[in-house]
C-alpha cells in the first residue's frame, strides 16, 4: 500500500507578492466585465427613496438594475406594491420574474414588514438578497433587526455614499 503525504505549505506574504508580477500578469482577464445583471434595488423608507432616485439618475452606470421604492404589502401578504422612479406602480411579484439580485435600502424608519415580504419572495424563487442599511435619521438597532433575516448578505456602511460602490461592486 502507498502512502500519500500532502507537502502543505501556509499561504506567505510573498506569494501575494508574486501574483503581482509581470510574469504572473499574463493569466489575468484584462477586458471589461461585460455580464449583465437583473437587480432591483429596492428602498425601504423614505431617507433611502431618496437615495434610490439620486442613484436612478446614472442610468447607464447600472446595467440592467431597476430602482424602486417599497409602499406597503397587498392584502394577501404574499406581494408588494413598488413605485418605480418614473413614478409607476409595479408588484413585486412581477419585478421578481426576470431578477437574479436584491438589494434592500434601509435607514432608521424602514418597514420590517416590506423586508419580511421582499426577503420571503427572493428566497422562495432562490435570488439572492442583500440589505444595505444607510446611516443617518436615527438608530440602526431596529433596521438591523428588520433586515438580519430577510437578507443573505447585510452590510451597515459608515456613509451613505458608500451605497453607489457596494452597488457597482455587485454589478448592479
Amino acid at each position: 500500500m502507498t502512502t500519500f503525504t500532502l507537502d502543505r505549505h501556509p499561504t506567505l506574504a510573498s506569494s501575494c507578492a508574486r501574483a503581482a508580477t509581470a510574469a504572473e500578469a499574463r493569466f489575468r482577464i484584462d477586458y471589461p466585465d461585460l455580464s449583465r445583471r437583473d437587480s432591483r434595488v429596492i428602498a425601504l423608507d423614505q431617507r433611502t427613496a431618496g437615495l434610490a432616485r439620486q442613484l436612478a439618475v446614472d442610468q447607464p452606470r447600472w446595467r440592467g438594475g431597476h430602482f424602486l421604492e417599497y409602499l406597503s404589502t397587498v392584502p394577501d401578504g404574499d406581494d408588494a406594491r413598488l413605485l418605480t422612479t418614473g413614478g409607476a406602480e409595479v408588484l413585486l411579484s412581477q419585478e421578481l420574474a426576470d431578477a437574479d439580485v436584491v438589494v434592500m435600502l434601509a435607514a432608521a424608519g424602514a418597514s420590517a414588514e416590506g423586508a419580511a415580504v421582499i426577503g420571503d419572495a427572493c428566497a422562495a424563487r432562490f435570488i439572492m438578497s442583500a440589505g444595505l442599511v444607510v446611516p443617518g435619521g436615527g438608530g440602526t438597532a431596529d433596521v438591523v433587526s428588520a433586515l438580519r433575516p430577510n437578507a443573505m448578505v447585510l452590510v451597515i456602511l459608515q456613509e451613505s455614499d458608500d451605497v453607489a460602490e457596494v452597488l457597482s461592486a455587485l454589478r448592479v
